[in-house]
């Protein structure tokens, strides 16, 4: 007996329905289904400190660069140390890196800051350029920040140039590769005469934490300071301090001059940026910028769903309209 239209049509939907189960995809997006909590993860080097046994009590640069991300929301509990001469070697800072190879989410936010001497640390005791930049590039996420604050710093950074448009990282060395970076300790607060405020450390960190947290910063008033505002402001303060320091110290001048060449607009960081340019360190801004991005990744499952369907409902109607037309056919 030849089957009905009725009955046809009840097959089909059935038809329909197994293929769409078969095709739709499977979508796994932590955004969308929120299976993990973004974190934020910094690991601060700091040469100029004692030790890491308690962090709290040091006054340093990366204890200043830390304070000010706790300001944008960043929780204490997830920053790691190396401070002093002992804790700073290869194997320690490798260790270091392998930890942060293993935690570190594709979505969350890694922070390594340097404080240290150019030649005698990064170069002699860790052969930073041998070995750091592979194992950086190796940590999964898109939102890592390399910060240097050395002499010659900008001789450690420029080694991920090759990688600037097929990885995605922020890196910035404060002093280009001839240069020297320069701070200040106990010595020259005894007899400070600049016109900032008094501080301690390397003088480019020192300006990179408090442009973090200084509301002038914020050029674009969107209420986050970006990675460029933190540069563009942090600028102009720095070189006006390292030109005080050289109109104070003359036999400073004179060495850096005899070995550089210049003093003047000095000093001349190098910025490696392969992030949003408007990225921020802010807590709020990397929630805002993902939530964009789960709205778009769920149009982007619905539309995938959708497209299999649509196919499946085109050949399936096809399919019914020649069953259809071959009974008419046979019934006349």
């Amino acid at each position: 007996m030849l089957k009905t239209i009725k009955t046809l049509k009840v097959e089909f939907l059935i038809t329909i329905m197994g293929l769409m189960l078969l095709l739709t995809p499977s979508i796994n997006n932590k955004l969308i289904s929120g299976e993990k909590e973004v974190q934020r993860y910094g690991l601060l080097i700091d040469q100029f400190a004692p030790n890491s046994n308690d962090p709290n009590s040091c006054s340093c640069n990366a204890i200043e660069f830390r304070d000010s991300l706790i300001t944008n929301g960043w929780s204490e509990d997830n920053f790691q140390y190396l401070f002093g001469d002992d804790e700073i070697t290869r194997l320690n800072l490798q260790i270091k890196m392998d930890d942060l190879e293993e935690t570190v989410d594709a979505n969350d936010v890694l922070v390594i800051f340097f404080g240290t001497h150019g030649h005698t640390c990064l170069r002699d005791v860790l052969h930073f350029n041998d070995w750091f930049h592979e194992e950086f590039l190796e940590i999964k996420t898109d939102y890592k920040i390399l910060l240097i604050d050395s002499c010659h710093a900008s001789e450690f950074i420029t080694p991920l140039l090759p990688y600037n448009q097929s990885e995605s990282f922020y890196a910035m060395g404060s002093v280009s590769a001839e240069e020297f970076a320069i701070g200040f300790d106990d010595n020259d607060a005894q007899n400070w005469q600049y016109s900032e405020p008094l501080f301690y450390g390397i003088i480019s960190a020192h300006f990179w934490s408090e442009a973090l947290v200084d509301s002038m910063a914020d050029s674009n008033k969107d209420d986050f300071i970006s990675l460029q505002e933190m540069y563009n402001y942090s600028f102009p303060k720095i070189r006006a301090i390292y030109s005080e320091v050289f109109e104070f110290n003359p036999d400073l001048a004179q060495y850096i001059l005899d070995n550089t060449g210049y003093i003047d607009n000095y000093p001349n960081p190098e910025v490696i940026q392969n992030l949003p340019e408007d990225f921020s360190l802010d807590y709020q801004y990397l929630n805002n910028l993902l939530e964009e991005t789960a709205k778009l990744s769920q149009g982007a499952k619905i539309a995938l769903i959708v497209g299999p369907i649509g196919g499946v409902l085109f050949v399936g109607t096809v399919v019914l309209l020649i069953f259809v037309r071959k009974k008419k056919a046979i019934n006349v």
